[in-house]
Order: structure tokens, then C-alpha cells, then sequence
């Protein structure tokens, strides 16, 4: 019996002394004054705050709305949606399509969490004063940033600056207009910037973030001033000042352009000193499914291409095992401009340059009816209901081909973010003219799925060390690329030709046509022609960057110069212009340029100016919430 008694003392000991030691109930939570008892715990909870950057994440999103992209299946839906008017003011809509990414008009969550940083950090008893100012910062960043992501979209966002409680009125009002939105945006920014400190840690915040996300936000502002009615943007606007300022701040920041522009978007440079700011995934909590990988390269194995006459084979039996579902279009590809062989200070699209001319017949006619097996070397297949834009074939004696034309002394970004016709990807050759072994007419018309339907592939944003395959399960580091210097430079060369001073802003576009694009400078003599190079450059040195679309809107509603004459407000021609396709033979002699409707009618595109440069509030909300009308113009 006394060991007995023992034994349970001993036990009734061990349990009290571990209960003391390991009294961390509940179990699932941790109590908030441990939270914000220290720097580095507050940092935790801030940490956990950045998911409002994957908003701003390089990749297709938007830019799938615009003609730089041809689509299709889940990519293709979302767009269609929008860029065919069939969107409807019950939608609250995501830039994209992937319900992990909270860029909706309901961001409530995020503000209340930004909140409790400024104000818990605040009344911290265990953070320093010179702490606490850089915490609360952050704090105003992140709020700003996820206000900006609502702005863009809806115009008018719900201003909450404090942590709402049970008693409080839940019913709150939107802001009257755009403008005062971005006010908001900006102050935080601007406090941002004062308090940030100047360290750089990737994937965080630092006075030069701040300074970068606010150059874009003024640019943004700028143009919808007044809304709905014209921006008439001034010149002497104190907002293009303060995209001056912050982004010579920036400048001066540390940062330089990247001379390896294919490898800020792989491994190679993932924390390149141009970027300023990147979101960062490890392969031991992330695959290529999870990446736009999955949807940028093709499903193809040398069965599928020997079943179409293709080649050459690739050197694995399956090469890639991807879901194909986003493509460069001819209209993006065309703005990668070629140097001119007659006149080498000039660079003009490739079909437009003295060396095409002098090689090409487009008088004849290259066309024919296409046949899986044994279709000529020398033409290119015609099929649906396509409709020929412009083609031709290489005059007998010269020493062009269409490779040569549309790849010799070429923008340098054209090899470092697209992959075409021969060329080298991860070991393998890809070819994709007719016949090719990655094709568009392997897929189209009856074909096999599982290739570009634009002769086409993005590089951009593809890692080239994924292994063992490119397969969607397979484990690989990636990042985002957010916001760099190469950008400011242009959010720059744009406020200086707001501000009518064309030299300054050749200056600042030339600096990523000239080190990215390998190309000569600008020669813009006027101010029409100067938004005409820096709306291609940035074009070219931003796609698929979280960029061309919004960029689109802020032009049209400046109007002017800035977009085509129109004024301000007015339809855009990129939003409604239709995708091109470009084949080229099997001798790579003959090419012919196509439209049609390439997929869930993906030329039905049109633009509403009374209502597409915002997105509706969703109506839900108002309905519940009058305050939150009036709805926006048009919808």
C-alpha cells in the first residue's frame, strides 16, 4: 500500500509540475498581450500580414484582359468575362482567379489586422519607441497597400483606421470619390516612407518600397481625378511632384537595372538588385502547380508529335506535363522591335523593317488546307473560320528566312521572355512552325490538347532547374516579382511626360530599353511619339507583371497623347483590337498572319468607356449596406 501511495504522490507531482511548465492554454491560440509584449513576436503577427501582397504578384492576372494574351479553358473564362462585357455589377471580382488572393472589395479582414498592428504596437509596453515607429510603419504600408489593390478595381474603398469593436456601427460608408481613396493610399504611403528604415530584407517592406508603391499609386490618382467625368490632368499637379521625389528616392536607394533580365524572373537572380520588392515560396512548402508554371508550358510528349508529322522529338519521351492555358499573342510580340539593317538608328516592328521588305513578296498567296500527315514544306495551314491579316514568302535569292527576320538584332527581351520558333528551354529545342514538335496545330481543330494555340510560349517567370520534370507535383522554390527599378524608372519617365518635358522622360525610358532591350535610344521628337515609345517600352519591359491592364486605364482616362488622341475617358484600342496569330512554314519561307475567333470567342472584345474603367461595387454589399452606393458609373 505505501508504494502504491507513492506512486500517485509522485504522479499527482510530475502532472502539477508539468501542468505549470506547459500551461499554454488554448492550445490553438496564443494570448494577445504575449503578441505584442515584443518586437520580435509582434513581428510574427506582421509577418503573417503580407499576404496582402500576393495581389501585386508577377504572373498572367490581368494582363489576360488585354491583347498580350490568347487564352484558354479556366485562364480564358475568367477574362472572357470581363473583356466581353458580360461581367454584371453581382460580382466581386478577383485580378486573379484564384480564391487564395484576396483583392476583393471586402478586405475588412486585412485593414482589421493592419489596424491592430498600428494600435497594439502603440500601446506596447515591451517594444521600444524607435521600434514601435518602424512596426507602426509597416503597419500603414500594408494598409495602404491593401486599400490600393481595392482601388484600382472598385475607385472607391471603405476607410477604416481603427479596430473595430462589438459595440461599434459596422455599417460604414465608402469614401465619395476615387480621388479621396487615394488620399488615404498616399498618406499611409508617404508615413511609410518617413518612418520605414532604408535596410533591404527580401520580402519586406523598407522605406524604398514605400517610396516605389507610391509613385504608382499617384500615377493612379492622376487619372482619376474627377471620376466619372474627364481627368484633364495638370501638368503643375503637386501629385506628378511626388512621383518625381520618391521615385529619385529610390533611385538613390542602392538598387541598379539588372543586366540578366530573363534571370530576375528564375533562380538565377531571384534577389536581383533590382528588385525592391519579391514574394518568396521554398520548395518544402510549394510545387510547380501552385506557380504559373503550370499554366505557361505545354503538355507534350514525342507520341504526340509524331502522330502529327512533328519534329525534331524532344530528348525525353514526355518533356513537359504541364496545363497549358496562357500564351503570348503576335500583338505583344510585334511590339518587340528589330534594329533596322538599312538604318540601324532605327527599330521598327519586324515586318516593317527595310531587311523584311526586301526579302518578302506578300503578294502571293501561302495558304492551304491543313492535313496532319505529309502537309507541304512550304505552306502554312489554313483552318475555321480564320482570316488572314497579312501574308508572304521569302523572294527567291535571298538569304532571309522568317527566323532570321524576326529574330536577328531583335529587342533582347523578345528571347529572354518568350519562347518561339528553335528556341532552347530547358535542354530541349522547341519548334514551332508548322510541322514543328510544339506547334499550335497539334492542338487546334481536332487536335491533341495540350500545346500553344499561338505558336508561343512564356519564358518569363519559368525556372529553368525544376526537377526531376516539369510535372505539377514536383517541389521547386519560386518567387514574385512585385515591384523594381526598371518600373520606377518608367512610373518616372511617365510623370515627366504629364509634366510635358520630353527629355526628361526619354531619359528614364531609355534606360530599360537601352540595358533590358539592347535596343537604340528613343528618337521621340514630339510629345505623340514619346508616349508612343514609352507606352510600347513599358509594354514589352512589364508584361506579365501585375501591370498593362491598370496601365491601360490610367492612359485612357488621361487621355490625349496618351491614348491615341482620344479623349479623356474613351474607348482603348488594345481592349478591343483582335488577337493575331503568326504561322511559318516548315522551311520557314512562307508566314501568314491570322485572326479569328481562337477560342471562346475570344475576339468578342469590347470595352464599355461609360462603365469598364472601374469594376462594380457588389451589389450585395449596397443591398445590405445602403451606405456603400452609390453604385459605380454604369453598372
Amino acid at each position: 500500500m505505501k508504494i502504491k501511495i507513492l506512486i500517485i504522490i509522485g504522479c499527482a507531482f510530475v502532472i502539477s509540475s508539468c501542468k505549470k511548465v506547459l500551461d499554454v492554454e488554448p492550445l490553438d491560440k496564443v494570448k494577445e498581450d504575449i503578441i505584442w509584449s515584443t518586437k520580435a513576436n509582434a513581428e510574427t503577427f506582421i509577418y503573417g500580414t503580407y499576404g496582402i501582397m500576393d495581389v501585386y504578384r508577377s504572373g498572367p492576372g490581368p494582363d489576360t484582359r488585354t491583347s498580350n494574351i490568347l487564352a484558354t479553358d479556366g485562364t480564358a473564362r475568367n477574362a472572357f468575362t470581363v473583356f466581353s462585357e458580360s461581367l454584371t455589377n453581382s460580382y466581386d471580382w478577383n485580378d486573379h482567379g484564384d480564391s487564395k488572393i484576396l483583392d476583393n472589395f471586402n478586405n475588412w479582414a486585412e485593414i482589421r489586422r493592419c489596424n491592430l498592428i498600428i494600435k497594439k504596437v502603440g500601446e506596447s509596453t515591451g517594444i521600444t519607441d524607435a521600434d514601435k515607429k518602424v512596426l507602426i510603419a509597416e503597419g500603414k504600408f500594408l494598409r495602404a497597400m491593401s486599400y490600393f489593390g481595392v482601388a484600382r478595381k472598385t475607385g472607391r474603398i471603405v476607410w477604416i483606421d481603427n479596430v473595430l469593436t462589438e459595440s461599434d456601427d459596422f455599417k460604414l460608408p465608402t469614401v465619395a470619390t476615387p480621388v479621396e481613396s487615394y488620399n488615404y493610399i498616399i498618406k499611409d504611403l508617404e508615413d511609410a516612407v518617413a518612418d520605414l528604415p532604408t535596410t533591404k530584407i527580401a520580402g519586406r517592406a523598407n522605406k524604398y518600397v514605400a517610396a516605389a508603391f507610391l509613385t504608382e499609386a499617384c500615377l493612379q490618382a492622376l487619372a482619376y481625378k474627377n471620376y466619372p467625368a474627364a481627368a484633364n490632368v495638370n501638368s503643375a499637379d503637386p501629385l506628378i511632384e511626388k512621383i518625381i521625389t520618391n521615385a529619385q528616392l529610390v533611385i538613390g536607394g542602392g538598387y541598379a537595372l539588372e543586366a540578366d533580365y530573363e534571370g530576375m524572373f528564375n533562380e538565377t537572380k531571384s534577389t536581383s538588385v533590382e528588385i525592391i520588392f519579391g514574394i518568396y515560396k521554398k520548395a518544402i512548402d510549394n510545387i510547380v502547380q501552385n506557380t504559373p508554371m503550370q499554366n505557361a508550358f505545354p503538355n507534350i510528349s514525342n507520341d504526340k508529335v509524331k502522330k502529327f508529322d512533328g519534329g525534331p522529338l524532344f530528348s525525353k519521351p514526355v518533356a513537359f506535363e504541364l496545363w497549358p492555358e496562357y500564351f503570348p499573342s503576335q500583338n505583344l510580340a510585334d511590339d518587340y522591335l528589330v534594329i533596322d539593317k538599312a538604318d540601324p538608328t532605327k527599330v521598327l516592328p519586324w515586318n516593317q523593317t527595310s531587311q523584311y521588305f526586301a526579302a518578302v513578296d506578300e503578294g502571293v498567296n501561302v495558304r492551304a488546307p491543313y492535313a496532319r500527315r505529309d502537309f507541304p514544306n512550304d505552306k502554312v495551314p489554313s483552318g475555321g473560320d480564320e482570316i488572314v491579316v497579312k501574308q508572304g514568302r521569302i523572294k527567291a535569292g535571298s538569304l532571309e528566312t522568317f527566323w532570321t527576320l524576326t529574330n536577328v538584332n531583335r529587342d533582347a527581351r523578345w528571347k529572354s521572355s518568350i519562347v518561339s520558333d528553335s528556341s532552347r528551354f530547358a535542354n530541349e529545342l522547341f519548334t514551332t512552325n508548322t510541322k514543328g514538335n510544339a506547334n499550335r496545330w497539334i492542338s487546334v481543330y481536332g487536335g491533341d490538347w495540350g500545346s500553344s494555340v499561338t505558336n508561343m510560349y512564356f519564358r518569363k517567370g519559368m525556372y529553368t532547374n525544376v526537377a526531376p520534370s516539369y510535372l505539377n507535383s514536383v517541389k521547386t522554390d519560386y518567387h514574385y516579382v512585385c515591384m523594381r527599378l526598371g518600373r520606377v524608372y518608367l512610373n518616372l519617365a511617365e510623370a515627366y511626360l504629364l509634366k510635358g518635358d520630353l527629355a526628361n522622360a526619354l531619359t528614364n525610358l531609355n534606360k530599360t530599353r537601352m540595358m533590358h532591350g539592347a535596343l537604340p535610344a528613343s528618337a521621340a521628337g514630339n510629345l505623340a511619339d514619346g508616349w508612343k515609345d514609352y507606352k510600347r517600352e513599358r509594354r514589352v519591359e512589364l508584361t506579365e507583371e501585375n501591370d498593362f491592364y491598370y496601365s491601360l486605364l490610367r492612359w485612357g482616362r488621361y487621355g490625349g497623347n496618351a491614348n491615341d488622341g482620344l479623349a479623356s475617358g474613351g474607348t482603348i484600342a488594345n481592349l478591343t483590337e483582335s488577337i493575331r496569330v503568326l504561322d511559318i512554314s516548315k522551311d520557314r519561307k512562307s508566314f501568314a498572319i491570322v485572326t479569328g475567333s481562337f477560342n471562346f470567342g475570344y475576339n468578342q472584345r469590347r470595352f464599355d468607356a461609360s462603365r469598364r474603367y472601374l469594376f462594380p461595387i457588389p451589389q450585395g454589399f449596397i443591398d445590405n449596406n445602403s451606405k456603400f452606393g452609390p453604385q459605380n458609373s454604369g453598372w
